[in-house]
This record gives structure tokens, C-alpha cells and sequence, in this order.
């Protein structure tokens, strides 16, 4: 029984597993950081959204709470006006250590590394075997999903992968206090991570039998979405409730919304059909083997999250290449641990087979397992992914050039007290300051105005500005008499206010 002997090898070796574990999260930590680090240096990071967060945690940290210039007309506002995040919060004492977008990236990529524990230790108790186990752990740090959330800039979002994962381990443990703080902290990241716990407070309930605590949870967790959406956004944005904007076509209101989807079947089968949604959900199990269709009662514990997804008239929300997919992690994981276990089980149930031939037959079966789920878990990266594993893999998104270097010392030089509106792709650099508009917002009241005049020609995401509006743009600049032209370098213009 070979899977029997390694399982008992690892036991018995149980020094070089944890050294193993401590690779494999060291490995993915390292890499991702020297990604993200490098795709942020070589002007491939966004104020779309890691300027914007850099901006608002740099305000935390100045004692202005929350506060970004990302308003309409780029007036100031509360970052509570568009989304419930209050984590940034906690994160603002790291920018009076060292200030810096690099900073949050570091964070985001530890965080996620983290998330490997749960998984393991979840896999470990559910399946007793340390290959499998391990097997699952590599898997969690190839899933593509969750790399590119780590790639996509820095999101709050993000950091529930990994919150979610411990709060399942502490519940299915019984752990509640720890449960409940963890809870406390995905209800800060974002106000839609409150609907996942509500999905808890029904596993509490009818799975683990906690009535009480199913009931506690469920509502808090629902209170908390309601003040959010119905109080605290409105509030610091001005508007009668939250805005839904995305799913308006749906209702104008949460409720509307729901019912509208449920009341007319044939609309939103027609919707969830759309090729591009089977092939998000299909880009979602496929890393896994799609073992969590085995035990698909765990992903409805991440039903919201699959129904703001899909029904969402915003593309972005229904592709695994950004953080959208980051509350829903965690349950693929789990519902594929889960849906071994129901293949360990059936085969124990067979009644039919003796006591060793069942045992011998299981060891096979977690070899067949472990080995399908290297092979399909690697495969996958190999043809989908953000990794250098990737056979499309553009190592230029992540090469720090001598222009680039040179654009940064240049964007250091602008004063911290200046107004600016500056490209997409430069905004990152300039995010301590109180005023930054994303280009062209106030490019003609501002301090300085500063592009990448490259930029909209090779990506518009990036630009945010298409190539006829930009050369519109740079033409009134040049012919405005109050700004003159201080730099011209082939990555960077800056036009400076004439004082």
C-alpha cells in the first residue's frame, strides 16, 4: 500500500513535513512579493486600486480618517462612501513604520501565504492523510484564481481568502471565540463579506446543529450588511442608500433585486448561461478537479458572493483575473476537501469488501487522487495563470527598466503638498499626498498634471484614457498658457503650473 506508507513515512518524519510546508509557503511568499513588488516598480500597478488604497491608509495615518480624493470632481470624501472597508484602518500604523504602496503589496502576499495553514490543517483532519494534505496545500498556492488576486494591485477584499479560511477551521473545531473574532475581521474588510458569514450562521445551524449561535450570527452578520448599505455609505456619500449600480438592471434595491432574480427564472437562467459565466465557474473548479461538486452544500455557504458575481452587469466581476473571486477561495477549498472525504467514505460503506481490501483499496485511491490533483493543479497553471509557469508568461509586465527607474526618481521629486492628476499607471507613486486625481480629473486646475504618453497606445486599462481622448487632452495642455512643460522623457510628461 504505497499512499499508506508514505502518509506513515511523513508521520514518522514529521520534522521534514513541517520543513516542507514552511518551503512551500516561503516559496509562494518570495515569488509573489518579487511579482507584485516588481510589476508595482516597473509602472504596471494602478491608482485603480492601489493608489487609491495607498492614499487612504496614507490619510489613516495623518489622522484623517479614511479620506480619499477620489470624490466627484475629485473632491474630498470618506472612503466609507463607496465601501465598507474599516481594515485599512488597522493597516495605517505600517505607513508610520514605512510608507509605501510596496508595503500593503508585502502585506497582501503574506496574508494570502498564510491561508496555506488552514487548508492543510483542514484537509489533514477531514481526509487523515498527510499526502493528500499536503497535495491539497500546493494546489491552494497553484490555484489561479488566487494569484491573480494577489497580482491585481491591493484590494481589503483580498484578505478575506485567508480570514475565511481560519474562521472555517476555528468553527468546524468549535473554537467559537476565535470564530467570532475572526468574523469580526471579515466584517471589516468589506460589506459584502458580511453575507458570507451570514452563509456560517446557516452551517451553524443546520449542519452543526448550534441553533443559537446559527441564529446570533446570522443576524448580526445581516445587521451589519443592512447598516452598511442602508446607513453608513449613505451617510459619508450623500445618496438616499447604497448604491447598487451594477445590478440596477435587476431592482434598485437589495430586495428588489433578489426578488427579481428568483420571480423570473427564465431572465436569470438566461443570464447564468451567458458562455462567458459557465466559463468563469468552470475556470473556478477546474484547478481542483472539480472534487467540490462532491460537496457543493459548502459552496452555498459562499452563495452571495456567486450571486453578486454572476448577476452583476460589471464584466470584471465574472473573470478569475481579478480579487472578485476572493471570498470564494476558501470555499472551493474546503468543498474539495470535503468532497474526498464522500469518496473515502463511500468506499469504506462498501460492504462487500473486507476490512484490508477496503484499506488497501483507499490507499490507492488518495494515490490516484494525489496524483490527478498535481497533474491537473500544475497543468492548469501552466495554461492559465499570472505565474512564470504560465506558457504566455510576459516577463516585461515585471521588468524594471533604466526609463522606469528614472521615472520614479522624477516622481519623487514632485512635492507631497501638490495637487496632481496623474495616468492610471503612475498614480501608485504619487498616492501620499491628500490631493491625486486619476487622468484627466482636474487636469487643468491642478499643480501638475502627469502621463505616461506611451501608456494609452499599449493598454487602456492601465491608461484609463483612450489613445483620441489622450492626444485631445495632451493638445489643450500644451496650448494652456498657465502650464509649461518640465519633463519630456520617453515614459513621462509632466506639465507643471505656472506660478
Amino acid at each position: 500500500m504505497l499512499v499508506n506508507k508514505i502518509d506513515g513515512w511523513f508521520i514518522k518524519h514529521s520534522q521534514f513535513l513541517k520543513g516542507l510546508i514552511c518551503f512551500l509557503f516561503s516559496f509562494y511568499f518570495l515569488l509573489f512579493s518579487y511579482l507584485s513588488i516588481t510589476k508595482h516598480l516597473s509602472l504596471h500597478s494602478t491608482y485603480l486600486d492601489l493608489g487609491l488604497e495607498s492614499q487612504v491608509v496614507w490619510n489613516t495615518a495623518r489622522g484623517r480618517f479614511l479620506e480619499t480624493s477620489f470624490g466627484p470632481q475629485g473632491s474630498l470624501i470618506s472612503a466609507l462612501s463607496f465601501h465598507i472597508s474599516p481594515i485599512s484602518a488597522l493597516l495605517s500604523p505600517l505607513y508610520w513604520i514605512w510608507a509605501d504602496p510596496i508595503v500593503l503589496l508585502l502585506l497582501q502576499t503574506f496574508v494570502l501565504s498564510l491561508g496555506g495553514l488552514p487548508v492543510y490543517w483542514i484537509a489533514l483532519k477531514v481526509t487523515e492523510s498527510p499526502l493528500i494534505s499536503l497535495v491539497l496545500l500546493n494546489s491552494y498556492f497553484l490555484y489561479p484564481p488566487l494569484q491573480y488576486s494577489n497580482l491585481s494591485d491591493f484590494h481589503p477584499q483580498t484578505l478575506a481568502t485567508t480570514i475565511i479560511l481560519f474562521s472555517f477551521w476555528y468553527l468546524y473545531n468549535r473554537s467559537f471565540r476565535k470564530f467570532y473574532f475572526l468574523m469580526f475581521l471579515g466584517l471589516l474588510v468589506k460589506e459584502n463579506v458580511s453575507l458570507v458569514y451570514a452563509g456560517f450562521g446557516f452551517y451553524l445551524f443546520f449542519i452543526m446543529r448550534e441553533r443559537r449561535r446559527g441564529i446570533f450570527v446570522f443576524l448580526v452578520s445581516v445587521f451589519y450588511f443592512l447598516i452598511a448599505f442602508y446607513w453608513v455609505m449613505p451617510y459619508f456619500s450623500g445618496v438616499s442608500q447604497g448604491v447598487l449600480g451594477r445590478y440596477e438592471y435587476l431592482g434598485k434595491t437589495p430586495l428588489a433585486v433578489f426578488w427579481n432574480v428568483i420571480s423570473n427564472p427564465l431572465q436569470s437562467f438566461t443570464i447564468l448561461l451567458m458562455v462567458s459565466k459557465i466559463k468563469y465557474l468552470f475556470h473556478l473548479l477546474v484547478s481542483v478537479g472539480f472534487l467540490p461538486l462532491l460537496a457543493p452544500g459548502y459552496l452555498l455557504i459562499a452563495g452571495s458572493e456567486f450571486f453578486l458575481n454572476l448577476f452583476s452587469a460589471y464584466n470584471p466581476q465574472w473573470q478569475i483575473k481579478f480579487h472578485y473571486t476572493a471570498a470564494i477561495t476558501p470555499f472551493i477549498f474546503i468543498a474539495a476537501i470535503f468532497g474526498l472525504k464522500k469518496c473515502q467514505s463511500l468506499l469504506r460503506n462498501t460492504s462487500s469488501l473486507r476490512s484490508d481490501e477496503v484499506r488497501l483499496r483507499r490507499g490507492w485511491l488518495d494515490y490516484l487522487i494525489s496524483a490527478y490533483l498535481i497533474l491537473i493543479s500544475l497543468t492548469w497553471n501552466v495554461l492559465h495563470s499570472p505565474s512564470p509557469l504560465f506558457y504566455k508568461f510576459d516577463p516585461s509586465l515585471y521588468r524594471v527598466t533604466k526609463e522606469t527607474k528614472e521615472v520614479r526618481r522624477v516622481l519623487k521629486r514632485i512635492p507631497s503638498d501638490a495637487t496632481v492628476s496623474a495616468m492610471n499607471n503612475l498614480g501608485p507613486h504619487l498616492s501620499l499626498r491628500r490631493y491625486l486625481y486619476n487622468f484627466p480629473i482636474n487636469f487643468d486646475r491642478v499643480d501638475f498634471v502627469i502621463i505616461d504618453p506611451k501608456m494609452p497606445h499599449e493598454n487602456f486599462d492601465l491608461a484609463q484614457v483612450r489613445v483620441d481622448q489622450f492626444d485631445k487632452y495632451l493638445k489643450r495642455l500644451e496650448d494652456n498658457k498657465n502650464y509649461r512643460q518640465s519633463v519630456n522623457l520617453e515614459r513621462l510628461i509632466v506639465f507643471e503650473r505656472i506660478k
